[in-house]
């Protein structure tokens, strides 16, 4: 089941704070603006995971309660907040049963998670918990094969190892099937306006040891038997040396960011 995949990262929680990506500050600016939010809003981070997302609106002085299932994963993100000085509620629970207040926050956001949710469920407890003229931010790290041939190249491993195999991937290798799901999860409801979605861009450096560190924190991933991930990692590896950026110190991953916003009806 995909809420068993979900959970599974818990298993491999520090690898994922280490490797995955995170956000740019205009994520948040734009966020900020777009829903004309307060200086110091009340928001819910759901499907919370090491905190990437959270730590970053808390270091903007935004009031975060970050909503998590994994126990190890919220272990790390309370490490982290500490670390860095920061106050971060936590609470673990899932996005469809969060145990907050009605009408709570300012906002619900979502990062690199929404896709794992059962989508009725979730966007029920949202509606429930963010506040009448409330806002939604869901939002997603997107490798951008548009703007790099070893990108394009490492998304057709990915199609050609894993095909429409369910992943649970927002993007099925550039397939629109996760935007798809998306959008349809707030249509028709007299709670949301409609979903508006926005692109954003950014660049990250990465060596080839993070690239396939990060690779490895997928799921679907770690799901292959043991000898598959040999053969995996040693396809990606030769990936990086055939493009020329396995004896560089770092190169650009360029991404684009997924951000769809909504808000909540006055009513």
């Amino acid at each position: 089941m995909i809420t068993d995949r979900a959970l599974s990262f818990d298993a491999w929680a520090g690898d994922y704070d280490r490797f995955r990506p995170g956000y740019p500050d205009e994520l948040f600016d734009e966020i900020g603006r777009r829903l004309e939010l307060s200086q110091n809003p009340q928001v819910v981070d759901l499907g919370a995971g090491t905190g990437r997302a959270a730590l970053a609106m808390a270091e903007r002085g935004w009031r975060v309660t970050a909503v998590e299932p994994g126990h190890a994963m919220l272990d790390v993100l309370r490490a982290r907040a500490s670390d860095a000085g920061l106050l971060v509620a936590t609470r673990q629970a899932s996005a469809e049963a969060t145990g907050l207040s009605p009408g709570s926050v300012d906002l619900v956001t979502a990062a690199q998670s929404f896709h794992w949710f059962d989508k009725e469920r979730a966007v029920a407890e949202i509606a429930r918990v963010v506040r009448p003229g409330g806002g939604v931010a869901l939002f997603w790290n997107v490798r951008d094969e548009k703007a790099s041939p070893f990108v394009a190249a490492y998304h057709a491993l990915l199609e050609e190892r894993f095909g429409d195999a369910d992943t649970g991937r927002y993007l099925q290798a550039g397939r629109p099937s996760g935007q798809d799901a998306t959008r349809q999860a707030f249509e028709g409801l007299a709670s949301f306006a409609p979903l508006e979605k926005v692109e954003l861009r950014h660049e990250l450096m990465m060596s080839a040891e993070e690239f396939l560190g990060m690779a490895f924190t997928a799921s679907y991933v770690r799901a292959l038997p043991d000898d598959e991930q040999v053969r995996f990692r040693a396809d990606v590896a030769s990936l990086l040396t055939t493009q020329g950026l396995a004896g560089l110190k770092e190169f650009i991953v360029p991404y684009r960011v997924d951000l769809w916003i909504t808000r909540r009806s006055e009513a």
